[in-house]
């Protein structure tokens, strides 16, 4: 459940972000940062919901289409998370490989000298 009392200039940052978001720009930290506000942020989730229906909203009801602005934001929201999941994952598996090419490459570099 959200709660109320979040700093207002976190407030004032994450609503900042609210474009960048709605048009999937924002970095994954920005994203992590902005999701995990609004999960406890009841302002922020408010803000985000009006600007999503301006934004998202006016588009689908010009072009006919069924508007469930809850659970269409709530989906946006669970592919964010999704994705920042993924991501996170992605980037502890490169930095694995990354980590084990290093430790390789010494291990050559060492063996080739104790051989020679």
């Amino acid at each position: 459940m959200r709660t109320v009392g979040n700093n207002s200039d976190d407030c004032k940052e994450i609503q900042s972000l609210i474009p960048g978001y709605l048009a999937g720009k924002l970095s994954l930290k920005e994203a992590k940062a902005f999701t995990a506000h609004l999960k406890k942020c009841n302002e922020c989730s408010d803000e985000m919901e009006i600007s999503y229906l301006l934004d998202e909203g006016i588009t689908k009801a010009e072009n006919g289409e069924i508007i469930d602005l809850h659970a269409d934001l709530q989906a946006m929201l669970d592919d964010t998370d999704g994705l920042i999941q993924h991501l996170t994952q992605y980037r502890s598996v490169v930095y694995l490989i990354e980590s084990t090419a290093i430790f390789v490459l010494v291990a050559c570099f060492l063996l080739f000298f104790i051989i020679k």
